[in-house]
């Protein structure tokens, strides 16, 4: 609910800053799916058992992600973004004797509410290259555990023309989790954009 919350006040953050410009012109909304993956976030697990299980975390789902835009001039924009990260078994790796063993403990879900700047080369053509920088306010949910920060993300892209009000999107980005570590999720996907 807190996020959802946050998703609305963004939201109206940008219309109200598009109706103080005076018009309605550059703004968009995008729907896209994700495949995202973390790889070597460690954690200790404690099992019911009371037994104590360190390792890497593994983490390889596909996800959506709902977004809301603004142009501000030809090459810039800045767009607001709801992550959903799907619910998915996750495995730690944990060394026993000299072997590696892969063992499914728990569930792993959680989403991100984040704002970024983007720059777009070349604008007007059917292809637009850009790169992304912002913040993002994550939360990670698994076993009985809780984690949440707030973080950098930036990625690189391409905006391709479908007609005069509709785009897509190809991008990679990758979102800081770091809660002590240089931890980080990386996304690949494709997003639907559609002028309003």
């Amino acid at each position: 609910m807190k996020n959802l919350t946050k998703v609305i006040a963004l939201t109206a953050s940008l219309l109200a800053s598009s109706l103080y410009a005076g018009n309605y012109d550059g703004m968009y909304f995008g729907i896209g799916a994700y495949q995202s993956k973390i790889d070597g976030m460690t954690t200790t697990y404690t099992a019911a058992s009371g037994a104590i299980t360190s390792g890497d975390v593994e983490y390889k789902n596909n996800n959506y992600k709902a977004l809301i835009g603004k142009r501000i001039n030809n090459n810039w924009s800045v767009e607001a973004h709801y992550f959903n990260f799907s619910k998915d078994s996750v495995k730690i790796t944990k060394v026993v004797g000299n072997n590696a063993a892969n063992l499914t403990l728990f569930d792993l879900s959680g989403d991100s509410l984040g704002v970024v700047g983007l720059y777009h080369f070349n604008p007007q053509a059917s292809y637009s290259p850009f790169m992304k920088l912002g913040w993002h306010s994550w939360n990670l949910k698994f076993a009985d555990t809780k984690v949440k920060g707030n973080d950098e993300l930036y990625g690189v892209g391409v905006d391709g023309k479908i007609n005069e009000t509709m785009k897509y999107r190809v991008e990679f980005e990758r979102m800081k989790m770091k809660k002590g570590k240089s931890n980080s999720m990386d996304n690949i996907g494709v997003t639907l954009l559609v002028d309003f």
